[in-house]
């Protein structure tokens, strides 16, 4: 009979894990039907700003297979040139970072954001981190620079969780950025996983530690190759850093890590950066709330 109980509790547990690691490869779809439920909105015209498609082909590097990332551009007469890339959260999607949209407008920005890959309307089957997303983004660039040139002479990144470490790890591939800007950026995805496991009441830590490393094995990523701190210390361009002092979702250690990457930026030359820690704000909530 304990013998049965225990192998029932590993079957368990292996179940667990396998499920685990799907749910973090493949985070459920930001559709036009959810996003109306979640959002209340459904395209940039339900913010004002009108837009136009621009899709995009990228070579996933994985398997070398074409994969369609979908776009909206939103266009702003006065720009000079001015372009901001933006990059959704995880199970987000291009519709969530339109909560950003306005006020990158009243700067006086062009807007590209797209649907990362998995997620909203981009097609791929695995959500890795930054890690493969650093690559598509780059592609990106490399088509919207042709297609947009007058429009994105100075193109800045902008991200916020997830799209900020998707910004960051692109960032640190280029050399032909003005600017990169991260609202709440983790320093590392498995720590942040494993504290949003805890926080949707998943089962422990000891489990969400496997899942991880499942994870890495199905999609043949390491999710440590998207650390923040290691991209920072190789990005050309000013960074800009905008987090929560009381982001329940990034350690008071992870915290630290970032602001040591940050001062060793600083050390070496980068005095144009800026790293911001807003009180009494959580996890995505500093610019969203004051940009209202």
């Amino acid at each position: 009979m304990i013998l049965v109980l225990l192998l029932g509790g590993v079957v368990s547990a292996i179940a667990a894990i396998v499920i685990m690691a799907l749910s973090l490869l493949r985070p459920p779809r930001m559709t036009d039907g959810k996003a109306l439920w979640v959002l209340r909105r459904v395209s940039p015209l339900d913010v004002g700003l009108a837009y136009e498609d621009m899709n995009f082909t990228v070579r996933d590097e994985s398997g070398g297979k074409a994969l369609r990332i979908t776009g909206w551009w939103i266009n702003h007469p006065q720009a000079a040139g001015q372009c901001v890339v933006m990059l959704h959260g995880y199970a987000d999607a291009k519709i969530g970072a339109m909560a950003w949209a306005p006020l990158w407008h009243r700067f006086g920005f062009n807007i590209l954001a797209i649907d990362l890959r998995a997620h909203g309307y981009s097609e791929g089957t695995y959500s890795t981190a930054g890690v493969r997303e650093r690559t598509d983004v780059s592609q990106v660039i490399d088509q919207l620079r042709p297609a947009r040139a007058d429009e994105s002479r100075q193109l800045v990144l902008f991200g916020v969780s997830l799209g900020a470490a998707v910004a960051a790890a692109t960032a640190a591939l280029r050399d032909d950025l003005s600017a990169v800007v991260l609202d709440s950026p983790y320093a590392r995805f498995e720590h942040t996983a494993i504290a949003h496991m805890q926080r949707v009441g998943a089962p422990g830590a000891m489990l969400g530690r496997a899942a991880l490393r499942l994870a890495e094995k199905i999609a043949g990523v390491d999710f440590s190759e998207a650390r923040l701190d290691r991209a920072l210390a190789k990005i050309a361009a000013p960074v800009a850093i905008i987090g929560a002092a009381d982001d329940g979702l990034v350690s008071d250690a992870d915290r630290n890590e970032i602001a040591s990457a940050m001062q060793q930026r600083t050390s070496a030359g980068q005095t144009r950066d800026l790293h911001w820690l807003a009180d009494s704000a959580d996890h995505l909530s500093v610019l969203h709330t004051n940009a209202r």
